[in-house]
């Protein structure tokens, strides 16, 4: 019983660490510069300067953008966009599949933004804009 409980001690330590470690690593990225505060505008829909994309729901990296960059959880997030879909000030940011079809859709719209978790997959035009 002991061991099963330290087995699982350190599945939950390594968890942690993982997501600690993606966390800090994780960047926005665009071809345009822009300010921080102006990242914070475009991913909760009060600013349509540029085009934002969304890591699917469950990524690590999305919650971790949300929480560090936005302050809001998932679940915040989901009703504000809620909000601003029924009073029609907004539509919901496209979700795409992965960092690499972020950064695919970055390469290929100047006017995009979004957010990968790993700064060693930014190159060419693309700018990192902040880090979380």
């Amino acid at each position: 019983m002991m061991k099963k409980f330290a087995v699982f001690l350190i599945v939950i330590a390594t968890s942690l660490l993982s997501f600690s470690a993606l966390a800090q690593n994780g960047v926005v990225v665009s071809q345009t510069e822009i300010n921080e505060e102006s990242v914070s505008r475009i991913f909760l829909g009060q600013s349509r300067v540029l085009t934002g994309v969304n890591l699917p729901e469950d990524s690590a990296t999305r919650k971790a953008f949300e929480e560090t960059l936005l302050g809001q959880s998932g679940e915040q997030l989901k009703r504000h966009w809620a909000k601003l879909k029924f009073t029609g000030r907004a539509t919901p940011l496209d979700t795409l599949a992965n960092d690499d079809a972020v950064i695919e859709f970055l390469k290929s719209n100047p006017q995009g933004i979004g957010y990968v978790s790993d700064k060693s997959k930014v190159s060419g035009d693309l700018k990192v804009i902040a880090t979380f």
